[in-house]
Formats: C-alpha cells, structure tokens, sequence
C-alpha cells in the first residue's frame, strides 16, 4: 500500500470517527460533559421578545399554570382570573431575558432523564420531567420556550448536619424549547411552581382606629358589641347587663382586630361549592369612617376557614376652616385634608374590590377576638378565699373597720387529758 493510500485511509477514518461521536451524543446514549465556560457572556436567547409577552404557561408532570396580562393586571387563570402578583412575574421575564450560558453542556438524548429535561408528557416520573416555560404574544403566538432541568449543587465548605459537606444551589440546567442544546446558567428559578397560591396578589384589607365591633354567630346566641368614645379609649359593652362585668384584658386585643390580616387563597371551582360562610359574622365601623362586613365559616383540622368581605365608607368631603387661620395655615390644612381624604378614598377602592371572593385564612387572625359573650366577663372570685392572719384589716374594707380578732384562747378543762405536743 502506497503512503499516499495509507494518508488518504486515516482521513477516512477519522471522518467516520468524528460522525460516530457526533451521532453517538446527539441521538442515542452517551454520558454527561461540561465545556469550559467562554470568558465572553453569551445568552440563552439572543433576542427574548420581553414586552410581547401577554401571557405565560408553566408546565409541570403534576399540573399546569397560565399566567395572562388583562385588562389592568396580570391575572391567574386558574384562580378565576384572580389578580396576579406582578412582581416575581415581572423578575421572572427579565431573568430570562438575561439569561447568560454558564457552561454549555454536552449530552445524548437518553440521558434528559439525568438532568431532568424530558417532556413532562414522556417521563415517567418527576425526577426526570422538565417544567415548561411557555411565552406568548396577545395573539396567542408562541414567542419562546425554555425547559427548566435539574438544580446543580455546589460544595459550599460548610459541615452538613447529616455528615459529608454541606451543598447550595449554584445553578439550573435548561434547554431553549426549539433546540437541544443544553446549558448550565446561574438562575436557580426557585419561585416556579404551578401552585395558584404562590401567584396570586394577596393584598387584603386592613382595620385601623375601630370605633366599634359587634359578633353575631349563626344559632343567635353569644353575641357582643363593644364600643369606645374616641381612639386611645378602652372598649366597653354597647348595652350591659345585669350583674354583667366585662373583663378589660379579654378584650384589649379586639382594639386591634384585624390590623394585620392576611390571606392564603382565593378560593374557586370545587373548593367554592363545598364552602359554607355561615359560622359567625363580624361588624366593625372606624374612626375615619370606614364600615366593614367579615363572614366566617367553620374552622378546618389545618386550623383554616373561609371568609368573605364586605366594604363601605362615607368621609368629610370638605375641612371645617378655623376662625383664625393665616392663609398659610389654611393652604397647608387644606393639602393634608385633601391628600387624607385621597388616601382614604383609594383604600376603600382597593378593599372594595376584594368583594365578591370566598378567602381561605389562618385561624390565629381571628382565635383571639372569636369569642361568645360569656367569655369576655370577669371571673367570679371563688368563696372561701385564703385565711387572713389575725388582727389583719382586709383590703377594701370601709375605714375605721374593726380588724378580726384574734381567735380567743382554748381553755384546758379540768382533769381532762392533755392535748399531745406537735
């Protein structure tokens, strides 16, 4: 065989050799391997259309969420059309956006499992599905997709609790839909899930200077109303009764009731139908004007209950001018009226639009002020109290009352036994 025979034959192979690798990787199986990372940044998408986006669907093995821009809002499609928080949507876009690859990573299709990059619809088992960002236009066209795999770990120095080195997310694999290249980024995409709950605005109400509360529960018994004369006072019966003491400490948490609400859901679908908000329902009216309706149903083993709300309000429309104002006292009194009363007004704007929603809440925002009427009285001090030392005056006593007298001494009788020591 001549030299120019035996060149010609190595090409030959080394061509073939080449095609099997390339083969071997992109289609059939084949391990795992990183390529150095470029010193020159380069993104997942070199061209993510972000202000296009009217919409994004996030696909899991276990379920999916739709996430839309409506009129005013973000809305939660599976939450009725529920506002939706804009903030982790709005880091969510402009993460992606700029995405940079951290290391390109080459692997064979067989091995999607191990990073968790196959098709939620194709795994078998959620250890190896991928979630699914999907991004589309307002004309329901996709603009661009991008597969979530596995989190990477890194050593971060420290003991683990459980023994070895403890290890920190550093990372994700992903995958942009339209090809298969695979990539290790920076993003760990922690907030992704398809939970409605973790989507959804849970901006509530809140109740400042209560003026009065009153507790209704649904078999009309038990029920109380508190009231007090100006915002510092102590609350006290509307209407008491006979022989009825309210017990100032029982109460003292009902001044703040509801100051710091808060909500878990929005409940719709199913969970709607089966829910009953009859339990009991509270009324408050405030300081500054503000009337509110709280409905509440029963409590669950998870210590959570629905509850409904309803908002009004009716405010001063104009200042009273004192007699001697300067004009800039007048100017500077009217901006604060005016800047108050759009404050108030906006609030009641917001709370109002809470209405018409079944809320799921945590029991501890209303154990402390759910109580029937004969738990907020004074205990009766029990007969019989502890014995008082004698020739000791009691406390409350009239004065010039006689002390107790010391009990008289107890007379040996004659030629009976005596008594034996202590």
């Amino acid at each position: 065989m001549g030299n120019k025979t035996l060149v010609r034959l190595l090409i030959a192979l080394g061509i073939i050799g080449v095609i099997a690798a390339v083969l071997h990787f992109a289609g059939g199986g084949g391990g795992i391997s990183r390529k150095s990372p470029s010193t020159v940044k380069k993104k997942v998408f070199t061209n993510f259309p972000i202000n296009d986006v009217a919409s994004v669907t996030i696909k899991k093995k276990e379920g999916n969420l739709t996430l839309s821009k409506g009129e005013k809002s973000w809305e939660v499609k599976e939450r009725d059309g529920y506002t939706a928080n804009v903030e982790p949507i709005a880091s969510m876009l402009k993460s992606i956006w700029d995405l940079n690859i951290g290391q390109p990573v080459t692997i064979g299709r067989s091995q999607y499992g191990r990073l968790q990059l196959v098709s939620p619809d194709e795994a078998k088992s959620e250890d190896e599905a991928a979630t699914i960002l999907t991004f589309k236009n307002a004309e329901d066209k996709e603009l661009a997709s991008l597969w979530l795999g596995k989190t990477f770990e890194r050593a971060d120095g420290r003991p683990s609790p459980m023994g070895g080195t403890s290890m920190s997310d550093a990372g994700r694999y992903v995958k942009p839909g339209t090809t298969n290249s695979v990539y290790l980024v920076s993003e760990t995409f922690d907030g992704i899930d398809t939970d409605p709950a973790e989507w959804i605005d849970k901006t509530f109400f809140e109740i400042a200077q209560l003026k009065t509360i009153e507790l209704a529960f649904s078999d009309g018994k038990e029920g109380w109303k508190l009231k007090r004369d100006d915002p510092n006072g102590d609350l006290v019966f509307s209407t008491s009764k006979p022989n009825e003491k309210l017990d100032s400490t029982k109460v003292a948490t009902m001044r703040s009731a509801f100051s710091r609400a808060q909500m878990e859901d929005v409940l719709t679908g199913d969970a709607l139908k089966e829910t009953k908000v009859d339990h009991a329902t509270f009324k408050i009216t405030t300081f500054e004007g503000f009337t509110y309706e709280i409905a509440l149903g029963e409590k669950n083993d998870l210590n959570e209950l629905p509850m409904t709300l309803k908002v009004d309000g009716k405010f001063e429309e104009k200042r009273k001018v004192g007699e001697e104002e300067s004009d800039e006292e007048k100017e500077r009194l009217d901006k604060q009226f005016t800047d108050e009363l759009k404050r108030k007004k906006d609030k009641l704007a917001q709370e109002k639009s809470l209405g018409g929603n079944v809320f799921k809440i945590r029991s501890f925002i209303i154990d402390s002020i759910l109580k029937k009427r004969s738990e907020l009285l004074a205990e009766e001090a029990e007969e019989g109290g502890a014995e008082v030392a004698p020739g000791v005056t009691l406390p409350g006593l009239p004065s010039g009352a006689a002390p107790i007298p010391a009990p008289a001494p107890k007379v040996q009788a004659k030629g009976a036994p005596k008594a034996p020591k202590e």
